[in-house]
């Protein structure tokens, strides 16, 4: 297929890439950690480096989240090539992720390596997930049910909380009663290993019944006996409260005032982790719960859906051992998962403990092979095999390979997929369809990295994905069915680096097709023209961050009679962060949507406007 960049996208590229390849040597490095140097954990079983995964990796860290005082994981997940977060009105509400034009459903979301994807509908509501704690975020783009199993279609982004010693509190107040404060920290000794991060967050919205609030609580303790034994335990935990301002009418033909229409709920992830080694070979053992407990309510809901209640909970047990040979580190081991939901409403009792259970075995082979110095081939194999007591069984491959040469890198990746339908999907009353089949996946992309000197980055990656079996509604049953089949194909840019003196830039961008095979439409709310740009100013005491997103045209649903679907428009929308370091202070102003843009990422859900905010963040490291 031929590929188009826009005219504007072309200049863009032009003018970074030019002074990074003229300039870098003689600017300074602005970060202590080269981005080659970086380490991963998501994409292998192992840790390895950007410079030497054969996998399409973005890493986010702290200093990036605190350049930017992100207050929300989505925000900053905004600026990652081939991914698209849309968010259901202003802060808090909810929020669906696409990884390279797939479903929301088909990315995979883990906190500290556990699995927070609904096991009700699938997917991940974005709307809510804190930064606070967070030390980095790690996506992986491409199949990786290989790896994970289940729901890792497109892509799996890790947050990862922890780190090393270091203390922070941060208070923040601006326009619309928006008010957050946080504490975080990280403590490590000889024989333990101590995180801890609390965060509070008051927002009363642009509306009336727009207000959100919520509370982020999260910890971790690790026990080291030694150098081969250690024993820990991790814990999330997360409440909400917001308020849905706008609501269509029973006749569908406007957007009316919700004034009594709420949402609240709880999240919570606890996990013990493992780690034993014995004459040469690693054993590692994680037992994990993720729950969750979403409420809704509103008298006045013109379909007499009054009231719901929903509460999920997905229980874990991994094991897996690495042992390393001649022909790599090979990883082998097995997971248990048994999931249950239980969702009670005003139209009476929908589910009533449902459940889905499932065994697999995975391995991996990750190795690497010497060609000269400075050059190697590194390969990532691995099998994984899923029987569900729903279904039946699945088998996912993938191999992904790299050729490393000094500060470049050449890399091709293939790989099968699926999801396994949920438990809403399978039981539901009237629409649900105990016969479905998984979602699948064919995945292939290649790609290329240089790593500059002085911590820049030019990267390309091109993929082609295939999806069939999707579940989706079908009117002659009246039941879900796996009737769908999908391609989407695209091309990603990102460019990072100095420019010249204190000022940086990195630019993002994802050039998307979609079809749907049925209709021969493109998919809903991913367009075809994606991306950001951030220019960075740093030059003591003062800092700058001026971020912005753009999303192009998109089909979506539409709010009113007679539905179906509409094209809604693109948007460009900019925030900005100024910051003043003084020792251990750093007063700060920021500014979201600074050009006070009117735009909706769903249709009938009109986004955030302008707000300014200050606040001072106190650092110990």
């Amino acid at each position: 297929m031929q590929f188009g960049l826009h005219p504007a996208i072309v200049s863009l590229l032009a003018v970074l890439t030019s002074p990074l390849l003229a300039q870098a040597p003689q600017v300074p490095s602005p970060s202590p950690t080269p981005i080659g140097e970086e380490i991963v954990v998501t994409a292998s079983t192992l840790p390895e480096s950007i410079e030497s995964t054969p996998s399409s990796v973005t890493v986010i860290t702290r200093a990036q989240i605190e350049k930017r005082e992100a207050r929300d994981v989505a925000d900053v997940l905004r600026d990652v090539p081939g991914l698209v977060v849309a968010r259901s009105g202003t802060p808090g509400k909810v929020a669906s992720l696409f990884t390279r034009g797939g479903n929301s459903t088909q990315t995979l979301v883990l906190w500290n390596g556990i699995e927070l994807n609904n096991p009700y509908f699938s997917g991940y509501d974005w709307g809510r997930f804190s930064t606070a704690g967070v030390q980095q975020i790690e996506v992986a783009r491409g199949p990786f049910s290989a790896l994970y199993g289940s729901e890792a279609m497109t892509g799996v982004v890790n947050v990862l909380t922890g780190g090393r010693t270091y203390g922070a509190l941060d208070l923040e107040g601006g326009q619309n009663g928006f008010f957050n404060g946080a504490a975080s920290g990280a403590f490590s000794g000889d024989h333990f290993a101590t995180n801890a991060a609390l965060e509070r967050r008051n927002d009363d919205g642009f509306a009336a019944n727009d207000d959100f609030s919520q509370t982020t609580a999260l910890g971790g303790f690790t026990w080291k006996q030694s150098p081969e034994f250690t024993v820990g335990l991790e814990g999330r935990y997360t409440s909400y409260d917001l308020g849905i301002p706008f609501i269509a009418n029973g006749a569908g033909s406007a957007i009316v005032a919700s004034p009594f229409r709420r949402q609240n709920g709880n999240e919570l992830q606890l996990a013990l982790p493992l780690h034993l080694r014995r004459t040469g070979i690693d054993y590692d053992v994680t037992v994990s719960r993720a729950a969750r407990d979403d409420e809704f309510s509103d008298p006045d809901d013109p379909y007499f859906l009054t009231e719901s209640s929903t509460q999920s909970t997905t229980d874990r047990a991994r094991a897996a051992m690495t042992l390393r040979t001649a022909a790599g580190s090979i990883t082998v081991g097995g997971e248990y998962e048994n999931a249950r939901v239980r969702d009670v409403s005003s139209y009476g009792t929908n589910l009533d403990d449902n459940r889905r259970t499932s065994r697999s075995l995975f391995a991996e082979d990750r190795g690497a092979v010497r060609l000269s110095a400075g050059s190697t081939i590194e390969i990532s194999a691995g099998l994984r095999w899923d029987d569900f007591d729903t279904f039946g069984s699945q088998l996912s491959p993938r191999v992904a390979a790299a050729w490393v040469s000094g500060s470049e890198k050449i890399r091709a990746a293939w790989g099968r997929s699926f999801r396994a339908p949920s438990v809403g999907e399978l039981y539901y009353p009237f629409f649900g369809n105990e016969n479905l089949q998984p979602e699948k996946g064919s995945s292939a992309e290649v790609g290329y990295d240089h790593f500059f000197s002085q911590n820049g980055l030019f990267s390309v990656s091109a993929f082609d994905n295939h999806f069939t079996d999707l579940i989706t509604f079908n009117p002659q049953t009246g039941t879900t069915a796996n009737i769908g089949a999908a391609t989407s194909r695209g091309l990603e840019v990102s460019v990072q680096g100095p420019i010249r003196g204190p000022f940086s830039a990195a630019l993002s961008y994802t050039l998307l097709r979609t079809r749907e095979e049925a209709t021969d439409s493109p998919l809903l709310r991913r367009p075809r023209n994606s991306g950001s740009l951030a220019f960075n100013y740093g030059d003591d005491p003062w800092s700058a961050v001026l971020s912005l997103q753009h999303n192009g045209r998109r089909t979506d649903f539409a709010a009113l009679a007679p539905f179906g679907t509409v094209v809604n428009s693109p948007y460009t929308v900019g925030d900005l962060t100024i910051q003043y370091h003084t020792g251990i202070l750093r007063p700060y102003l920021r500014v979201e949507n600074v050009g006070d843009a009117r735009y909706e990422e769903v249709v009938g859900f009109p986004a955030a406007r302008r707000r300014a905010s200050a606040g001072v963040r106190i650092s110990l490291r």
